[in-house]
């Protein structure tokens, strides 16, 4: 790359070449950086609404977790531990990890995510044993 910009270079005052050097590292970091943000925009008009969708569910399971452990937790030892590994498993970064979602960061298996329907199932049983109703 230096030979090749030594020859173009060639035939020009020295600050004349620093200057074209110049313009030439900043026309490449303004590429980058455009690239960069087009890309970020990019993937968050595709991640957000799902993002959104998980972060909504999260909220409703936590909710229904933690009215259900408020009311019964002292009686139901185990609806108390369940509620706390909610707290931890339904985390944002567990929830959004990489390892969750496919090349083209959908959910691989039928839109579902499978940490969220865990929960969902657990919960569901919660609600039927307390008669708890979902919506």
């Amino acid at each position: 790359d230096d030979e090749i910009l030594n020859n173009e270079n060639a035939g020009y005052s020295r600050d004349l070449q620093k200057l074209r050097e110049q313009h030439n590292k900043r026309g490449y970091l303004d590429g980058i950086v455009s690239s960069k943000e087009t890309n970020l925009q990019d993937g968050f008009n595709v991640g957000f609404p799902t993002g959104a969708s998980i972060g909504f569910e999260v909220g409703k399971l936590i909710g229904i977790l933690q009215s259900l452990n408020y009311r019964y937790g002292k009686e139901d030892e185990t609806l108390k531990k369940d509620y706390e590994q909610a707290i931890k498993d339904l985390k944002i970064g567990n929830m959004l990890s990489k390892q969750v979602f496919d090349n083209e960061f959908a959910l691989p298996t039928d839109d579902k995510h499978p940490i969220l329907v865990q929960w969902q199932d657990k919960v569901g049983e919660y609600c039927s044993k307390y008669n708890i109703s979902r919506t």
